[in-house]
């Protein structure tokens, strides 16, 4: 899907707001994105190492998106973080296939996929889980487009994406570095139309 074909997006960018989510390397719920939370002196030093390790990587977020969704005709990358901890830099995903969940790991270097990953039927998932991919689902939308408009709106290169629902809207959060420090944008999907299709921005302060 061309990022013309997105109607009715309201997209907030929230300067300077740098999420401890944005590098997640934990086992968080497949379906959704953590919401930002606090972080000391310790994890700001850790996250500025993965910025700088971030530059490194040759696999683009949305080339990563596109090798992950070979898996099979209709799988679509729900949930993408890059992870510069070890000396392999690779991006965690998470693709919808058949009503099921794969979390892997994507070489950032090569491209190529790193072992077999895991599987959980979306059936296991919470109501918050099922609800967002049912809303995703029914957007029509993809995460590949949606870090293209964020990194033109963030004006820098995406480093995670993924899902929230907060029991009444989808939100697409994506995180890009930009001149070094971290920017989350907030991209919601309005109805779809037909014709007439535009997007509008605003920053949050």
């Amino acid at each position: 899907m061309r990022t013309n074909e997105f109607a009715n997006l309201l997209i907030a960018l929230m300067v300077a707001m740098a999420p401890v989510a944005a590098f997640g390397h934990g086992s968080a719920d497949p379906a959704t994105t953590p919401a930002a939370a606090p972080f000391n002196e310790s994890e700001s030093a850790d996250i500025l190492q993965e910025i700088k390790a971030f530059a490194n990587a040759r696999i683009s977020a949305r080339r990563a998106v596109a090798i992950a969704e070979r898996r099979g005709a209709g799988a679509k990358v729900v949930d993408l973080s890059f992870d510069g901890s070890s000396s392999r830099l690779a991006y965690r995903v998470k693709v919808l296939l058949n009503e099921e969940l794969w979390e892997g790991t994507i070489d950032a270097s090569t491209g190529a996929a790193v072992g077999d990953g895991s599987t959980t039927p979306a059936s296991q998932l919470d109501e918050e889980g099922k609800t967002a991919l049912a809303a995703f689902s029914a957007a029509g939308i993809d995460l590949s487009a949606t870090i293209s408009i964020a990194e033109r709106y963030g004006s820098g290169k995406a480093v995670s994406a993924g899902l929230q629902h907060d029991g009444a809207k989808l939100k697409l959060l994506v995180v890009v570095v930009s001149d070094g420090a971290l920017k989350e944008v907030s991209i919601e999907p309005g109805e779809r139309r037909s014709r007439q299709r535009r997007a509008s921005a605003r920053e949050k302060k």
